[in-house]
């Protein structure tokens, strides 16, 4: 039962992403910003093309009896987290040191912290991408 709850919390949180970028979407074709939707469109055709498989994959799964996780997907996790936290802390630094040293210029510090939070899921999505990839986890 526990699986199953964890698969429909994961499922209604698509489903709160996904409307909340349409109704982010609508609010920028309101005013007029057509440039502007490419964010919310773009977040919604990734989550359509990976969460809502990966959410149906998961609960039809949990539906035949198998497990959310088994051991082979924690290791792999715990792994992932540590290779995409080791890289991410010279991400951050890169980044830092490029904009002291100009190379780079942010508007102001949200634009800054974005970048440094996509570039860490970016270095995550490519651990895990690396991690799950390779045959044998000790």
């Amino acid at each position: 039962m526990k699986d199953k709850t964890r698969v429909v919390l994961a499922g209604i949180i698509t489903a709160i992403v996904i409307l909340t970028s349409l109704l982010f979407a609508g609010t920028l074709l309101a005013k007029g910003k057509t440039i502007d939707m490419i964010l919310p469109i773009g977040i919604i055709v990734i989550i359509g093309l990976f969460m809502i498989p990966f959410v149906k994959r998961r609960f039809f799964d949990v539906k035949k009896g198998f497990p959310f996780e088994d051991e082979r997907s924690k290791k792999i996790m715990n792994r992932t987290a540590a290779y995409a936290y080791y890289m991410s802390l010279y991400w951050l630094l890169a980044i830092g040191f490029a904009s002291s040293n100009e190379w780079i210029y942010f508007r102001d510090i949200p634009q800054a912290i974005s970048t440094g939070i996509i570039g860490m899921a970016i270095i995550f999505g490519m651990c895990y991408f690396m991690v799950n990839r390779k045959g044998d986890i000790e």
